[in-house]
């Protein structure tokens, strides 16, 4: 009987290999009080309304992104150290941020008051993490936790969340966070190991455009069943 229940759920969220619009709204929640943002966050995972974007980045750089969140001395703002680890090279990048309830976008200093909501914070039922939402030129949806690794039905929930956007299956980033013997990439040089990898990155590259624009239609009905059998899981 739970198996047959399963099924419907999951057939009733499956429209045009895309989920309901019930199942959308429910993903899509945004936060309705201000989530906790200190401390240290690792992005697990990115995907973008344009497909080469998450892809290209991922598979060329295949980099690690840490962010350290701490106060900014007013209500509401704070700075955050970008920390980007490609290979053996690190690079660092402080900005400033404001937040408020699902808001979350960049300013200039504590002083600037954002007109327009550019960021979005999304609810997820994944206790310590975050998933962000930026709209732009390019529209972008990133997966932070504070582990540097999340479990399969976390990560599920996050496809699907991303797919109720209208975007691509998510680039799951590199998971290494080993930042104690990194080299500037300010006096970067391309050492042999690095280099050795590039072509095949490339290649990589191109295979990864294919499968991101070919696999969109396949894969995410799998997602949503997947997604709609953990949910219904932890009712019965």
């Amino acid at each position: 009987m739970k198996t047959l229940c399963v099924a419907v759920v999951a057939l009733s969220l499956i429209s045009a290999c895309r989920p309901s619009s019930l199942a959308c709204e429910m993903l899509l929640q945004p936060m309705d009080q201000d989530p906790e943002v200190l401390g240290r966050w690792y992005v697990i995972a990115l995907s973008s309304n344009y497909c080469w974007v998450a892809s290209m980045f991922n598979t060329v750089l295949a980099p690690s992104i840490q962010l350290d969140v701490t106060s900014a001395g007013k209500p509401h703002y704070y700075d955050v150290n970008f920390t980007l680890k490609v290979s053996e090279f690190c690079d660092s990048k402080s900005i400033q941020f404001f937040q408020k309830s699902n808001m979350a976008v960049e300013v200039r200093s504590i002083d600037d008051v954002p007109k327009t909501q550019k960021g979005a914070i999304i609810s997820s039922r994944c206790q310590d993490c975050l998933v962000i939402r930026e709209d732009g030129l390019v529209n972008m949806v990133a997966l932070l936790s504070k582990r540097p690794n999340v479990t399969s039905a976390e990560m599920k929930e996050f496809e699907v969340q991303a797919d109720c956007l209208g975007m691509y299956r998510p680039q799951v980033l590199n998971a290494d966070f080993d930042l104690e013997n990194c080299k500037p990439l300010t006096n970067v040089e391309v050492d042999e190991k690095f280099a050795a990898h590039i072509p095949v990155r490339v290649r990589n590259m191109f295979s990864g455009l294919f499968t991101c624009t070919s696999e969109k239609l396949l894969y995410y009905p799998r997602a949503i069943f997947g997604w709609a059998q953990h949910t219904l899981s932890n009712i019965w």
